[in-house]
This record gives structure tokens, C-alpha cells and sequence, in this order.
């Protein structure tokens, strides 16, 4: 039977952990890493999710109909540029 199914093993875990100044360090190191990640990537990810919003609207508030799954990922990747470039596409009838 695995540890983890006896009784007593989540007091076994937390004994192991508390006091352990590697897990302390390993904790440190996951949220600074986190925040070092979150920092640089902070543009990226809001330019992602005001394209989704944008295709969000576009798609259901004004009933333009776009190619589902293309337009989604583009908007998604590249942001309201994206999105405008797919609309212009398919103004053009590039994209149906």
C-alpha cells in the first residue's frame, strides 16, 4: 500500500518539510522565478488577452462572422493587430 494512503502520512510529510531549509529555498527560488516571468512577459499577455476580448466582441456583439478556430488563435498570438489583419483578410474575401 502506497504512503500516501496511510494514516499518519500527511503529518510524515509535514515533519519531513518543516524546518527543512532546502524547501525553504526551493519556495523562494518558484516565486521569484514567477515574478521574473510575470515581469517580462506582463506586455505579451495583456496584448494576448485584449485580443481574445476584441474577437470576444467583434464575434458576439456585432455578429461579424469570422473563421473560428484561425481567427481565435491569431487574435490570441498576436493581439488586436492580429485581429485587425483578419478582419481586413476577410473584408478582402482572402479568408471566408
Amino acid at each position: 500500500m502506497s504512503i500516501l494512503f496511510q494514516t499518519g502520512a500527511t503529518e510524515t510529510v509535514a515533519n519531513t518539510i518543516a524546518g527543512n531549509v532546502s524547501w525553504l529555498a526551493l519556495g523562494i527560488g518558484l516565486f521569484v522565478l514567477a515574478a521574473i516571468v510575470i515581469f517580462f512577459l506582463k506586455n505579451i499577455l495583456v496584448n494576448a488577452i485584449l485580443g481574445v476580448v476584441g474577437w470576444a466582441i467583434l464575434t458576439y456583439v456585432f455578429q461579424v462572422h469570422l473563421p473560428f478556430l484561425p481567427s481565435l488563435i491569431v487574435s490570441a498570438i498576436f493581439g488586436l493587430a492580429g485581429l485587425g489583419a483578419v478582419v481586413l483578410l476577410a473584408f478582402f474575401g482572402i479568408i471566408t
